[in-house]
């Protein structure tokens, strides 16, 4: 960032990650600034103020003013996602059907002990371990009442054994109450009882409703949406209203935008309802912000690929749509009924630790993460990391990291990777740095691979846009593995997540079941369920202050054959439905069916169901055009090379070119690492790239022979 005049900025942007809080402005006339300082995982609003206090020593301003000139400021974060998996969330007193007390505890057979692990825990069958409930049984209390699949009263609410439930479960310390009664998406007549009273006796005590929070059908996943809700709910609440209201303290004057699991933004009003669509809120961000620079650059069909300190994350755009996970998790054990951009992610960061068994090399999931770090951080950390490995065979510079304002110890890198890996496994230091770097960008194409396939895409037919702190050193080399032909490094991928948390429109989305035949007497119950669910949307837009007007509303259909388990999720291009689409329905199912799953896999006369109905309203957040990059590079000093490993080739004299030296349109080829003071980018032997005028990076990897 550049000493500039004050001027107004449009956007701000700030994500959250385990490692660094990323920040982007974007000021009125479409000009990117970029700052990233460490997260403080025990004050995570601390890290906030921390990166625009960078910002604004940069600017040569106060985080004061540079508040004051700004019309959005949005944010994607991770406090929900770490208070889950750490179980720092509430203690919460769950309400269930009488009878169906142990929903938790008996899940979803082996859905609930082995699912959200990744693949090779969960095949391990015998030494996988289902795992605890984060709501214990004894704070799980059963309600006398029953509404039935349609929606009819079949046992009334026995409000007296209610009330002795409620109390009992304040009295044994409940901050928050779950309410999953049965079929209340259909009926909410008893679990708005229930919320009433619940309020009569403990006023402060916050409730979530399943029949608001999750709506949909699938008792476990609803249930367990619900209790994520009322688990992490006060504390995300409290830090986004404490975050908003400091912000407004420093000057801001609108309220903050929180990036959801959809890849929209709400208004901090909001997320007491909906914090568990914030878990995972930051790494959505990435892929906004991907579509939108494919729009500008005429990419349709992108993969994402975003590394960072402790993960590496991976998604898929095919046109406009951002593709979603049919069965989202949060963690082990714990599948969540509610949209959800499909993210797929490892521990494969900067930070991810390699170790060894005595026979085999191994890279992570364990991850130093910001606290110790990497070894050559000089925070005590004294495990090695994929950042010690770039160290030792010289992709990263110590001397240079942050640009030069923060110190890596070379040395203290070369004793974790000689002490822990090279030295057990008899290989020679640099071997095994570089064998380090070797599984993990293999692990990384893994990925790629599989969830691109998994969903009926060819990598190869794809542009993958490679972001996050860390990507750049490693995206040529899996690139080149994966047979793809484009690989973009965009100018703000070492806060790209940022840049999309700064520019995600606003967003409300409801659904609701109510599964039915595809038939011709159900048309009129298929419109009003889209003429409710665009009906809330609406008043969720005019509460954020927004005219419905101005929005666009997409309606969606979620269907399969009958008889099926999963059903698959398609958009429906009009608010209404009649006879004659019940073909075109069909078709389109069967046309999405095929691509998906295979030839030969669609069942022409099997009938199809309906199941459930969305409506997603969206109303464009303001931005301004980005702008080109100022053409002045700065002049190339003497050209400087230095010492790079191989596998296989051993050291060899690569380019060291400064980022802030790169003109647009020559070409600049391999072994080269480009150094950035937000990340380095490693060119290897045979790679090429070129820099546009926005100082977007397209890469041409060596094809693997």
């Amino acid at each position: 960032m550049e000493n500039t005049r004050p001027v107004r900025f449009s956007n701000i942007g700030v994500d959250t990650g385990g490692t660094f809080t990323d920040l982007v402005l974007i000021d009125a006339q479409g000009i990117i600034r970029t700052e990233k300082s460490f997260s403080t995982p025990d004050s995570r609003e601390q890290g906030v103020f921390d990166v625009l206090e960078r910002a604004a020593r940069t600017l040569n301003t106060s985080v004061s003013d540079i508040l004051s000139r700004t019309d959005i400021f949005a944010h994607g974060t991770t406090a929900s996602t770490n208070a889950l998996i750490q179980r720092r969330g509430a203690r919460v007193g769950v309400l269930f059907t009488a009878g169906f007390e142990d929903t938790l505890a008996i899940a979803r057979g082996p859905i609930g002990r082995v699912g959200g692990l990744p693949q090779s825990q969960a095949m391990d069958f015998i030494h996988t371990e289902p795992p605890e409930p984060i709501v214990p049984r004894d704070m799980v209390r059963g309600v006398v009442e029953r509404i039935g699949s349609d929606g009819k009263v079949v046992t009334p609410l026995n409000e007296v054994v209610l009330r002795a439930s409620i109390e009992d479960l304040i009295a044994d310390g409940a901050e928050s109450l779950a309410v999953c009664l049965l079929w209340a998406f259909r009926n909410a007549g008893h679990e708005e009882r229930v919320a009433a009273i619940c309020t009569d006796i403990a006023p402060g005590i916050p409730v979530s409703l399943s029949h608001q929070v999750a709506p949909k059908m699938g008792e476990f996943e609803r249930a367990v949406t619900t209790v994520i809700n009322a688990y992490i709910g006060p504390l995300t609440q409290k830090y986004i209203s404490d975050l908003d209201s400091g912000l407004a303290t420093h000057g801001l004057s609108n309220p903050i935008q929180v990036i959801t699991s959809t890849g929209g933004a709400a208004r901090a009003a909001n997320v007491g309802k909906q914090a568990v669509s914030i878990v995972n809120s930051g790494p959505v961000g990435g892929l906004v912000a991907a579509r939108f620079l494919g729009d500008q650059l005429g990419h349709k069909k992108i993969i994402t690929a975003d590394m960072g300190g402790t993960s590496f994350d991976v998604g898929l755009i095919d046109g406009d749509t951002l593709e979603e996970d049919p069965r989202p998790f949060l963690d082990h054990g714990l599948p969540v009924s509610l949209p959800a951009v499909k993210l797929v992610t490892i521990g494969a960061g900067g930070g991810s630790i390699a170790w060894t068994d005595g026979y085999r090399l191994h890279v992570g999931p364990q991850s130093a993460g910001a606290d110790p770090g990497p070894a050559a951080y000089s925070r005590g950390g004294t495990e090695p990391t994929v950042t010690d490995a770039l160290v030792v065979c010289g992709i990263v510079d110590p001397e240079n990291f942050f640009g030069g304002a923060y110190k890596l110890d070379r040395n203290l890198s070369e004793r974790a990777i000689a002490d822990r890996i090279a030295k057990p496994l008899g290989l020679d230091l640099a071997e095994a740095a570089a064998g380090i770097l070797e599984i993990v960008n293999a692990r990384m194409a893994n990925l790629i691979r599989k969830v691109s396939i998994e969903s009926g895409h060819d990598p190869s037919a794809f542009a993958l846009y490679a972001y996050g702190g860390a990507t750049g050193a490693h995206c040529a080399e899996f690139a080149r593995h994966l047979g793809i032909g484009e690989l973009i490094l965009p100018y703000a991928g070492p806060v790209f997540s940022a840049l999309g948390v700064a520019i995600a429109d606003i967003a409300y989305s409801h659904t609701r079941s109510e599964p039915m035949p595809l038939a011709a007497d159900r048309t009129e119950a298929i419109n009003a369920n889209f003429a409710a669910l665009r009906a809330a949307a609406a008043t969720d837009m005019e509460a954020a202050g927004i005219d419905p007007a101005a929005c666009t509303f997409r309606h969606r259909i979620e269907m399969r054959y009958r008889g099926q388990m999963n059903e698959v999720t398609l958009d429906w291009p009009s608010d209404r439905f009649d006879v004659d689409d019940i073909e075109v329905l069909r078709d389109l199912f069967e046309a999405y069916y095929q691509k998906r799953f295979g030839a030969s896999t669609i069942r022409a006369q099997t009938p199809l169901e309906l199941i459930s109905f969305r409506v997603e309203a969206t109303h464009p957040t303001s931005r301004p055009a980005l702008a080109a990059l100022d053409e002045t590079a700065i002049a190339l000093s003497s050209p400087k090379t230095r010492p790079v490993y191989l596998r296989d080739t051993g050291f060899m004299d690569a380019d060291i070119i400064d980022f802030a030296a790169l003109e647009a349109g020559p070409t600049y080829h391999g072994p080269a690492v480009i150094e950035r003071d937000t990340t380095t980018i490693w060119l290897p032997p045979g790679a090429s790239a070129t820099m546009d005028t926005f100082g977007n990076l397209a890469v041409i990897p060596q094809a693997v022979s």
